[in-house]
């Protein structure tokens, strides 16, 4: 026989008033209801939590559900709930399924903090902060979500493309865009590049330069050139097989076939 939830007075004035959001926390509700004791409002979110009619990401944080759920939940708005539970903006392969770079919805939500990295998983998501220290910057509003902007977002993936896919997934998100504010991207490597990361990203791009005829600024790839100093490898934690590519003093042991494998129909 299905079980019926009822609610008490209080628990139906609460969710009557709750219900249309998406996620509440325990000081919103207090706000809300000033007459009623904090210690009444957490027995009555537990109550509901526990009758189906909320989730509880964290302490003192909800999602709401329009009706009582067995043992499923709906999840709405990933990136809001990620956003929540993380202090930060939505970044790499997130932040590229939300400028409709991507074309798969990515089941791990990454969101970029300044301090702290921690994963978490929410029934079939994975809630997924990356700390970035001072990096952790150029942040836009985009559809009512704060993201990475379209510049910064190539920047942390060029920084970190274990998050985002790989330079595969970089390259076909690069050409797809419609455009980039060259001199906004080249300012967050002035900032923040090691030698390094300015040799993968240029030897990247050169290579979509001479392959896909992928219009680069002339001045961007020679500010790029100039930062190369001592030898180093385009994936670092792979073995050093592959080809070594003497202008930028780069071994490339991804292979052009893998970085631009869309492109060739692969």
């Amino acid at each position: 026989m299905e079980k019926n939830y009822y609610l008490t007075k209080t628990e139906q004035r609460i969710f009557n008033v709750i219900k249309h959001a998406k996620i509440i926390t325990v000081r919103e509700v207090a706000e809300l209801f000033p007459e009623l004791s904090r210690n009444m409002i957490c027995k009555a979110l537990s109550s509901l939590e526990k009758k189906g009619y909320l989730y509880r990401i964290k302490n003192g944080l909800y999602l709401i559900q329009q009706a009582p759920t067995k043992g499923s939940i709906i999840i709405e708005d990933p990136y809001r709930i990620a956003l929540a539970m993380f202090s930060g903006y939505i970044a790499f392969s997130s932040a590229l399924r939300l400028y409709n770079l991507i074309e798969y919805e990515p089941f791990t939500v990454f969101v970029a903090t300044p301090r702290k990295s921690k994963k978490v998983e929410i029934d079939n998501y994975i809630i997924q902060a990356v700390a970035l220290g001072e990096k952790a910057t150029g942040i836009t509003l985009y559809n009512g979500v704060y993201t990475s902007t379209l510049a910064k977002t190539f920047f942390d993936c060029f920084y970190k493309p274990q998050y985002c896919g790989g330079y595969e997934t970089i390259t076909k998100a690069l050409y797809e865009a419609e455009s980039i504010d060259w001199k906004e991207f080249l300012d967050y490597f002035k900032r923040f590049a090691s030698p390094s990361l300015f040799q993968r990203t240029g030897y990247i791009l050169e290579l979509m330069n001479k392959e896909l005829n992928f219009k680069i600024p002339k001045e961007v790839l020679e500010f790029f050139r100039s930062k190369v100093e001592t030898k180093t490898k385009l994936v670092p934690t792979s073995p050093s097989r592959g080809k070594f590519i003497k202008e930028w003093k780069l071994l490339d042991n991804l292979g052009k076939d893998k970085i631009l494998g869309w492109a060739y129909g692969y």
